[in-house]
């Protein structure tokens, strides 16, 4: 019998050397993350208080999914059940195997084959060579990939790798599973067939916790939710309960801030500035900001499965992808190649002002969000809407794109993906320039 017990459960994360946090992030921390105290005898560390308080019991058939919004702890809680993190105090108990899958392909090395690739990440997850070399049949035949299992992985297309980490994952005799956002599987005739060998893998496992921004992916996946805001737990019960409960607060949050919105745009604006001096000095510790905080390039995200797909009764998301110049699937770009995010969105009901909206992030900094200038109610089917970054507007770093489906009058939330696409931009010149954006201006110089 499996069972996961934490008993008031804190995770503290220390960070020395910080900058003066400046007005905006202090606002934002109201709305994202964990409590943020300073310590030390010239309040120089600062301390992240990422989980506060946790307790929680899971027994033998929960299947828990965990919900809220970025920075609000889900994904540290998951590494603390998996033993990735300690706890500064409180218990964790853990009766059973884990089976943490945060990577479909640890160790994913593009030179190496796809046979090499099985052995190297089988045995990152666990595995030993002969339990890997047994699955083998089984992955082969599920995977489809034939000769190209022989050929270095970095001749796959993003959904091969995809169809390949799915065979092997699911191959695993499952522990209690602990899932951060789920797993890719491809072109519409393989997520068929995986979402039913998904189904099969998780009845195999006594528990699973599985973290996501999908109401559907949880709703459809689990029997139990929990409710997560600034590192605590705020709510546990029913999927389909907590599920409500969450969506109501965003809805909520949401309104607030459009009510807000328009007051606040000049200070937003001064604000953002001290922000990016902030921002700056922490790119310069070396890595760029999505590295840091383990999160890994993205020009892509299908939902071909109905039931899988984010949305509620009015319209769903299909899909989102990164276009750069004539190409698909670029994930590191030069930052004065004209750039594209495509959505795929499907309305299901009329009568409803649709109103697409991308916002993007350069790490944990808000840069932008923008949606058309016009907006107009739509009949059911299906639309596809593209937004262009002009060349040179992005600066250096990692960015982090969310996409979302709002209606207006009255206002509602759709859906949101805040982690949809995410990407690098590079430059081989004048690298170090700080700010999230270095927008093309017109300039005069007259001599005097």
């Amino acid at each position: 019998m499996a069972t996961v017990i934490l008993e008031n459960v804190n995770a503290h994360f220390p960070i020395y050397g910080a900058q003066q946090q400046s007005l905006r992030k202090a606002l934002f921390q109201r709305a994202t993350g964990g409590s943020i105290e300073r310590e030390g005898k010239n309040n120089d560390r600062i301390t992240v208080k990422a989980l506060s308080d946790i307790s929680l019991a899971l027994r033998d058939g929960d299947r828990v999914g965990l919900v809220g919004h970025n920075g609000a702890g889900k994904s540290t809680l998951l590494k603390l059940m998996a033993g990735i993190y300690p706890p500064v105090s409180g218990t964790v108990r853990v009766e059973g195997r884990v089976t943490p899958l945060f990577d479909a392909m640890p160790g994913l090395d593009g030179e190496d084959s796809g046979y090499e690739n099985i052995i190297t990440s089988g045995m990152l997850i666990g595995m030993t060579r002969r339990e890997i070399e047994a699955k083998i049949p089984e992955i082969e035949e599920f995977c489809e990939l034939g000769e190209y299992l022989s050929l270095p992985v970095r001749t796959y297309s993003t959904g091969m790798t995809m169809r390949l980490g799915f065979a092997l994952v699911t191959s695993l005799d499952p522990g209690v599973i602990l899932m951060d956002e789920g797993f890719g599987t491809g072109d519409l005739r393989f997520a068929e067939r995986a979402e039913a060998r998904m189904k099969e893998f998780i009845g195999r496992s006594p528990i699973m916790v599985l973290a996501s921004h999908s109401d559907k992916i949880i709703r459809t996946m689990c029997n139990k939710a929990v409710l997560m805001e600034s590192g605590r737990i705020v709510a546990f019960g029913p999927a389909d309960e907590i599920c409500d409960q969450y969506y109501e607060s965003v809805h909520a949050a949401a309104a607030a801030a459009e009510r807000a919105r328009q007051m606040e745009r000049a200070a937003a604006v001064a604000e953002a500035a001290a922000a990016n001096d902030g921002a700056a000095a922490q790119d310069s510790e070396g890595g760029s900001a999505g590295e840091r905080r383990g999160m890994f390039p993205r020009s892509s995200l299908n939902f071909p499965l109905e039931a899988l797909r984010p949305g509620d009764d009015v319209a769903k998301l299909h899909g989102a992808r990164l276009l750069v110049g004539d190409l698909d699937g670029l994930e590191t770009i030069d930052r004065n190649e004209l750039i594209s995010i495509e959505m795929k969105f499907e309305v299901l009901k009329p009568g409803h002002t649709m109103m697409p909206n991308f916002h993007v992030f350069l790490g944990d900094q808000y840069v932008f969000v923008s949606s058309p200038s016009q907006n107009s109610e739509l009949e059911p089917g299906i639309y596809t809407t593209r937004m262009s970054i002009p060349r040179g507007f992005l600066n250096v770093g990692f960015f982090v794109v969310g996409v979302a489906l709002t209606s207006v009058n009255p206002q509602r939330i759709h859906f949101y993906l805040q982690q949809a696409l995410r990407f690098s931009i590079t430059e081989r010149v004048f690298d170090g320039i700080p700010g999230p954006v270095r927008p093309s201006m017109t300039w005069d110089v007259t001599r005097a």
